[in-house]
């Protein structure tokens, strides 16, 4: 009988009846969650390197990296064969410099200590045509800010990633939605009936102007002063750093697009220190369906392959996410593009979120791969604002605590970007535990990029099984029945092994036990257990 970390067992015994007889009397493990229970540990104080165990750069782009490790502070870092050009701040364990020029696997060995003891981690840094290699991982402002951003908002979010620990277990890229730019005079004026009522209340004077310089550069708005001092202070923290826009003439909230100015808005992203794109449609659906008009085989894929080739052609690596149309995963990786919307926004529709990662899952998962990937939307989670009326005050998402779970393990386990949207000001303990658990997270990031397959889906039970690079696998148990606890018995067969295997809860960082043919659990409402399965 295994025990948890606290004492307290785990562990529930079934009659299984057959007919009126007593069959078998099992043992059941039991994943059932309480409300708002938190299952993630606190981390130990001896250090743990976590994140991605490869890394794609392309040759001679400035680098920045922060190696993500728990542990008690101070800790102090050493990285053995760590490639010229590149140098370690070993008090905060940031790499930065300019990757090799040359091309091939750079492989490194990450060793973390402190007064506890020490860890190491091996890494490798792919220099070569392909950046992602495990999919983005960060927090973006939409969901919780929409309107209102800022730079020092920003700047609070780096100091709440290091400070809650979200960079201790691999986010990365902190990204500025839509409305950072200006409106010009005429835009604002003709404002659609709609965008008046989304924006009510909003203080519209700092944000109408001049959208670009008379050398065509954009500008932003009052709330951004300093673009590049603001990304200095995310790269000091060795975090990365996301913007927006389009491919129109005004983005999706009436702010200046980059039509006809995409190589330069790229170079001017690139001198501002950016390490993210988020390119949305929006306006430019007009100019797309103009040029279909002209040219019944215009292919979609030239609307976004000047964006593409001009962030490729600066001097930092820049992800591209797009959000287009007709199907960019069929042609997306053709030009560049890193990660794709598949969908809609989630955050009006939060209760699709399953059948939304079901279909990454199946007819979507052969597009995903390192360097390519599916994209959801974001993880909406906590408190957001309404996007009807973007000025309300925030509201705890609809989802319960058993649903959030099989949300974070739904992205995890179809390898979506780990990019979460909430107010970063408001969240909470429970949050930061449902984001920072590493080991699932690990999951996400593993350099095998295996979308999990769909293996059950039948009375309400479903389950998915995501091959991991060292042989095994990681199993999620779903209960979709909303109203009753399920046990469901996982049989090693559907998950193509055979023979005695270990099981770990992957959430509760609990070692289950060793188990021939099959294991049985107990699943909360809309629940999930999430395990990584391996040979004895």
């Amino acid at each position: 009988m295994m025990k948890m970390k606290t004492g307290s067992t785990r562990w529930i015994s079934l009659l299984i009846l057959g007919g009126s007889m007593l069959v078998a009397n099992a043992q059941v493990y039991d994943a059932t969650t309480g409300e708002k229970e938190i299952l993630t540990p606190d981390p130990e104080a001896v250090p743990a390197i976590n994140g991605p165990k490869v890394y794609g750069v392309r040759p001679g782009k400035k680098f920045v990296y922060r190696i993500p490790c728990q542990g008690e502070r101070p800790i102090s870092f050493k990285v053995k064969g760590l490639p010229k050009g590149l140098a370690l701040d070993a008090e905060q364990g940031i790499i930065t410099g300019v990757a090799p020029a040359a091309k091939g696997d750079y492989k490194m060995m990450f060793i973390a200590k402190n007064a506890h003891g020490k860890a190491s981690r091996a890494y490798k840094l792919v220099v070569g045509d392909k950046i992602a290699l495990t999919p983005p991982t960060g927090w973006n402002t939409w969901g919780g800010h929409m309107l209102v951003v800022s730079d020092q908002l920003m700047r609070n979010a780096a100091d709440i990633f290091v400070e809650r620990g979200l960079a201790d277990v691999g986010y990365q890229y902190l990204g500025i939605d839509d409305c950072w730019m200006r409106i010009a005079p005429e835009k604002f004026k003709n404002r659609p009936e709609k965008k008046l009522i989304k924006h009510e209340g909003f203080d519209f004077r700092p944000v109408v102007g001049e959208v670009r310089d008379a050398n065509g550069e954009v500008l932003a708005n009052r709330s951004f002063p300093d673009m590049k001092a603001m990304t200095d202070y995310i790269h000091s923290k060795g975090l990365k750093a996301g913007l927006y826009s389009g491919p129109g003439p005004t983005t999706c909230q009436g702010f200046v697009g980059s039509y006809g100015h995409e190589a330069q808005d790229a170079a001017t992203y690139a001198k501002w220190g950016f390490d993210f794109l988020k390119y949305d449609m929006c306006s430019g659906v007009g100019l797309w369906k103009d040029k279909l008009a002209e040219d019944p085989n215009y292919q979609q894929v030239e609307f976004w392959r000047p964006m593409s080739e001009a962030l490729i052609a600066q001097d930092r690596d820049i992800v591209y996410n797009v959000h287009a149309r007709n199907d960019p995963w069929k042609w997306g990786p053709a030009i560049g593009m890193t990660t794709w919307r598949t969908s809609r926004d989630l955050n009006a529709t939060l209760k699709t979120y399953f059948d939304r990662a079901l279909m990454h899952a199946t007819s979507l998962r052969e597009y995903s791969k390192p360097g390519q990937w599916n994209d959801p939307d974001y993880l909406y989670i906590h408190k957001i604002r309404d996007h009807d009326k973007m000025l309300d005050p925030t509201h705890e998402i609809i989802l319960n605590t058993n649903q959030r779970y099989q949300y974070v393990t739904l992205w995890s386990m179809i390898c979506a970007p780990m990019v979460f949207s909430c107010n970063i000001g408001q969240i909470d303990d429970f949050t930061v535990s449902l984001l920072a658990n590493a080991e699932v997270l690990n999951i996400n990031q593993d350099e095998l990029g295996h979308v999990a397959e769909v293996v059950r889906n039948k009375n309400e039970e479903v389950i998915l099984v995501k091959k991991l690079v060292d042989g095994s696998k990681a199993v999620a148990v779903f209960n979709t029945n909303p109203d009753a606890e399920a046990v469901i018995a996982v049989e090693f067969h559907e998950l193509g092994l055979c023979c005695t295997q270990d099981v770990h809860d992957v959430w509760r960082g609990i070692d289950v036990g060793a188990y021939g043919d099959n294991f049985s659990v107990k699943v909360s409402p809309n629940g999930v257990g999430l395990f990584i399965v391996s040979a004895d």
